[in-house]
Order: C-alpha cells, then sequence, then structure tokens
C-alpha cells in the first residue's frame, strides 16, 4: 500500500463556550478542516472535559477525528479499545506561560512502533482545558512487516558501506525503531534511526568544498570556521529488512554568520546592513533573514539568468560600488523585519524561504534596456528596472512602498491566492498597496504617526509626476473611491480593473486607519490594523470579494478585543463606518 499523509486543522475563534458553540455551529462556517476532502463541523455535547492536560488533548483528538469517517483514522482511534485515540503516544507538553495555554504533542504509532514525522498538537487553555487549537499530519496504517529481519547492531554494520569515514564500534546513542515513507507518496519502510552519527552520507562528502566544509562553500561559509564543519553529526534511518539506507539528514544546523557592513544606496544615503564573509569578498547576503541580492549587470531579463554568487565587494565598506544593490538589500531588510517582527511571519512563505533580489535589469519586450521603469515580484525573485534619462540613472529599488507592495504579492501567493482577476484581483492589489503604504511610513520610527502618513503610492511616478495611486483620495489619479463608480469588472481591461477598483478598497482600509473617536483619539493602532489584514489576508478564500474581507476583518477584530467589550463595539463600529462610506456592506 503508497504511504498517505493527510493533515488536519481546527481552530477556535469564538467568546463562547466551547459546550455552546458545538450547539450554535453556522452551516457556513468551517470549524473544522480536513484539507484533503473538505470539512466537517463536529457535533454535539463536549463536556465533562478531563482535568489533566493529556486527558483534556486526547479527549478532544478522539472527538475531532472521530468526524472524520475515514479508514485511514480508524487506527488511531481503535474503538473496540477503551483508551482515547490510542494510537498516539504524547511526545511533550509545552507550557507558553504568559499567554495561558499548554500545548500537548504526541506521535501517531502503529503495533507501538512510532510513524516517523507524524504529528498532533493539541493547544488547550490551561487553566479551563478548553480547546483552542488542533493541527496534525497522520498516515495510513504501514503495511510492511512491523517485526525486523535484521538486528541493530547487523544495520550498523550495514551503514558503514554508505557513510565517508570509519565508524566507532559501537553507535553513541541506542538505534529506534520506526516506520517511514516519503511524503510524497513511496512504499512504507521498517527502520532503524540511527542518531547523531559522526560521519557525512557518501553523496554530502561528495559536495564538500576543498577545505572539506560540509555541502560546499556556498552553503557552509561563515565568519570563522566551526568545528560543526569538520566533526559532523548526521541521521541515519536503515531498513531494517534489507539493511539499506533509507533516508538521512543532519543532526545539526549549519548556521552562516552575518558581518556588519555598509554603503550608498541609490538616494546617495549611507546604509548599515548585513553582509557575509565569503573566502575571498564580502557579500550583499544576510544569512540571518536569508536575504541574497544579485546584478543583472544590465542585461536583458529575457535571455540571462542571475549569477550564481551575490554582490561582492573587498571589504566590508561597499561605498558607492552598487547603490542599486544597496537599496533592494537594505529595503528589503525592512520589509523582513517588518513582516517577521509585526506580523511574526517567517519570510515570504512563512518557511523562511529565500529573499532574493535582482537589480539593474531590464527586460526586451518591453522595449530596449537599458531603462526599464519597473520593480516586479516574478518567479519568487524581485526584479528592479530603472530608468536612465540625460546621463541620469534611477533604480527602482528605491522605492520602499513599491518593494513592500510587490513582496506582499509573494505573501498573497503563497496564502490565500487571490485570483489576478475582477474583484478578487482588485482586493489583491488593494493588499499590497495598504502593506506597502504601512511599511513605507514605518521607518524610521515603527511606526510614524498616522497624522503624518504619506498615503501616496509611487510618489513621482505618476502621470505628471504624480503619484500612482493614493489611498486617501484615490480620485486625485482618475480611481474611484466608492463601488457604486467601479469600472471594468468582466472585461479584459487590466484584468476586470484591478489597478483601477483596487482604490476602493484602499479608501476603506485608509478609514480604518484614520478613524477616531468622539475625543479625537485614534480608534486603532497602526500595528492593530496591520495584524488585523494579513489575519484576514490568511482567511480569505481564492475568489474573495471586498464584501468578503469586511466580513473577516470584523471577524478577526471582535475576537481580538472579545474581553473588552467597549472597545470591541468602538472598533466593530469604526470598521463598518469606514467600508459603508465606500459602499463595501
Amino acid at each position: 500500500m503508497t504511504a498517505r499523509f493527510k493533515t488536519y486543522s481546527f481552530s477556535f475563534d469564538s467568546d463562547l463556550p466551547l459546550d455552546e458553540r458545538a450547539k450554535n455551529i453556522e452551516p457556513t462556517e468551517r470549524i473544522f478542516e480536513l484539507r484533503d476532502s473538505g470539512a466537517v463541523p463536529i457535533s454535539g455535547p463536549l463536556s465533562p472535559i478531563p482535568d489533566n492536560d493529556e486527558g483534556a488533548a486526547r479527549f478532544y483528538l478522539d472527538r475531532l477525528l472521530g468526524e472524520v469517517v475515514e479508514d485511514d483514522v480508524v487506527p488511531v482511534l481503535d474503538p473496540e479499545t477503551p483508551a482515547l485515540v490510542p494510537g498516539l503516544l504524547m511526545a511533550r507538553l509545552e507550557d507558553t506561560g504568559a499567554l495561558g495555554v499548554k500545548t500537548v504533542h504526541f506521535t501517531q504509532v502503529s503495533r507501538s512502533i512510532p510513524i516517523f514525522g507524524t504529528n498532533a498538537v493539541v493547544e488547550i487553555e490551561a487553566s479551563s482545558k478548553k480547546l483552542v487549537s488542533f493541527d496534525a499530519q497522520l498516515s495510513n496504517v504501514p503495511d510492511v512487516s512491523h517485526m525486523p529481519e535484521m538486528s541493530a547492531q547487523q544495520c550498523y554494520a550495514q551503514l558503514r558501506n554508505f557513510v565517508d569515514r570509519t565508524l566507532p564500534e559501537q553507535p553513541g546513542r541506542s538505534p529506534k525503531l520506526c516506520f517511514f515513507a516519503y511524503e510524497d507518496g513511496d512504499d512504507w519502510y521498517l527502520v532503524y534511526h540511527f542518531e547523531d552519527v559522526p560521519a557525512l552520507p557518501v553523496e554530502v562528502k561528495g559536495a564538500t568544498d576543498e577545505g572539506g566544509k560540509i555541502g560546499g562553500s556556498v552553503h557552509c561559509h561563515s565568519h570563522a570556521l566551526s568545528p560543526r564543519q569538520f566533526q559532523p553529526s548526521y541521521n541515519f534511518l536503515i531498513d531494517a529488512h534489507s539493511g539499506q539506507l533509507i533516508y538521512s539528514f543532519s543532526g545539526q544546523p549549519l548556521l552562516d554568520l552575518p558581518v556588519l557592513c555598509k554603503g550608498l544606496d541609490d538616494a546617495g544615503t549611507q546604509r548599515d546592513f548585513q553582509g557575509f564573509q565569503a573566502p575571498s569578498d564580502f557579500q550583499l547576503y544576510d544569512p540571518q533573514r536569508n536575504i541574497l541580492t544579485f546584478d543583472l549587470g544590465s542585461n536583458d531579463i529575457a535571455t540571462t539568468s542571475p549569477p550564481a554568487d551575490p554582490i561582492s565587494n573587498a571589504s566590508t565598506d561597499f561605498a558607492s560600488s552598487t547603490p542599486a544593490g544597496i537599496s533592494a538589500h537594505f529595503y528589503a531588510t525592512q520589509v523582513f523585519d517588518f513582516f517577521n517582527g509585526v506580523l511574526k511571519r517567517k519570510g515570504i512563505d512563512d518557511k523562511g524561504m529565500k529573499l532574493e533580489s535582482v537589480v539593474n535589469c531590464w527586460y526586451s519586450p518591453h522595449g530596449p534596456g537599458p531603462s526599464w521603469p519597473n520593480a516586479v515580484w516574478w518567479n519568487n525573485k524581485m526584479w528592479y528596472g530603472q530608468e536612465v534619462s540625460g546621463g541620469t540613472t534611477t533604480s527602482f529599488a528605491r522605492y520602499l512602498d513599491i518593494i513592500a507592495h510587490e513582496l506582499t504579492h509573494g505573501v498573497t501567493e503563497t496564502t490565500s491566492d487571490l485570483i489576478y482577476r475582477d474583484e478578487s484581483g482588485a482586493l489583491n492589489e488593494s493588499f499590497s498597496d495598504i502593506f506597502g503604504v504601512i511599511v513605507a511610513n514605518w521607518y524610521p520610527n515603527e511606526p510614524n504617526p498616522v497624522s503624518s502618513w504619506n498615503w501616496e503610492i509611487g510618489s513621482g511616478l505618476g502621470h505628471g509626476g504624480g503619484p500612482m495611486r493614493d489611498m486617501s483620495d484615490p480620485t486625485r489619479t482618475g480611481d474611484p473611491d466608492h463601488w457604486r463608480d467601479n469600472k471594468h469588472i468582466g472585461t479584459s481591461y487590466d484584468n476586470g480593473g484591478v489597478h483601477i477598483n483596487s482604490n476602493i478598497h484602499n479608501k476603506a482600509a485608509y478609514n480604518v486607519l484614520t478613524s477616531q473617536d468622539a475625543a479625537g483619539n485614534s480608534i486603532l493602532t497602526p500595528v492593530e490594523v496591520a495584524q488585523f489584514y494579513y489575519l484576514t489576508l490568511l482567511r480569505l478564500g481564492r475568489r474573495a470579494t471586498f464584501s468578503d474581507c469586511r466580513r473577516n476583518l470584523l471577524k478577526v477584530a471582535n475576537h481580538y478585543f472579545q474581553g473588552v467589550p467597549g472597545k470591541r463595539l468602538a472598533v466593530n463600529t469604526a470598521i463598518s463606518d469606514a467600508y459603508d462610506a465606500v459602499g463595501i456592506l
């Protein structure tokens, strides 16, 4: 039987007691999500809840997984056994302290043998034991024999054939028997898991550089040599039936260390930033944030690939050698820090993907270079063109609002993935404008007071030297500021008016950001607005409308202020008024 892994997720976001919540499920609301086959709501009474952490977690697992009628999950539940979810073994308990919640972690087992890579995490309130959230990756039952044909010592002897050096007579840690399969579907294996083995897989050894660093110089440069680079620690999974190597991975991080660098950006401003010391130079590579900046050398994107290595310099002072590169690198860092620090998002895809920028490029279908007045998120990279006029070159990497706008497209692409057409496409553009303006006004005082904000997108880049768009007054650029004036939806023009109708939602967001109470005080802080729109973006479907955004924004804000009724009402009113004013109902 081919291995099958499924992901399950549940989040509880109401201020009603859980048992009351179960009795009042809205038919259209999905509170239990099975990503493979839709949503299944929980039902029936959910009390009494056990008063210990593991017991409460097992109680919820039994109820939630019991609602999924799938043969794959039945062995986890094992209805013929009195114990709750006997197919899950508790792995650890984490107390988040000030947040008032605990997370209980489980591993799936089959015939008492762990299944590698499976997990179930139940988050509960520390005091009441009420359910907060649940996530799990579970598998079908391995169909390979659970009885090993080889001993652990015999498999350890076989391991010597797959590594680059002589091993000690005995493994340093006792191997663990487990089931393993590749996530993309494959046969099941019964394996011995050997941990912290002081050797490299032969194929990894082949990728080391001349100095013997693991993985080669591209991956493992650091400010100074580290023992990790010469004293490896690897994990190996050896088939308990055949003695073959099935899987291996490093048992320790291979961390690159940043170096403080400086240089002049495209506007002539000195910037301090994190770079990286390679063997013979310093690079525009921030290993802490995984940001790399490349120079295409005034070549055509259509015919030239980015170089293998980032922009480099002989010293940490890049001076004025690469102003466009310094701008791109510095502003990418600011956008990253905003999303990471304010929104708690680990990079564009929330998984730490590389944030790569390419400067000094042009695109031949637009016209002959070197002028290419554009900046675009494309193929998981930022590409920056430039304007060349009268002997002066101005890189689009100097515009923080545009950079934040484009990188937000990357965030949208890896979250709701709003369809780029008609109303959902306009919403896609509006989210990029919202975060473009917020990020641009965030620095240097994190953030500046809203009363002093610049609400323009692309100042000086629009018709007649004006902005491309203005959130505070869309009509200034000839765009609509009310739904009754929407244009081109359902046509091929501008993909159904995505850059035009986005201004209607932009104006609503401006109204939210600038909302005040009777005394003239801001109702919401910029931090709250940024967080609420981000959480709303995560909730939306691909074909979401402006009205869907309004409804979800209200849900997020109401949940956030559920313990402060007066504030909750004021915020609810402010958001409703902001959207009413532009005809988004």
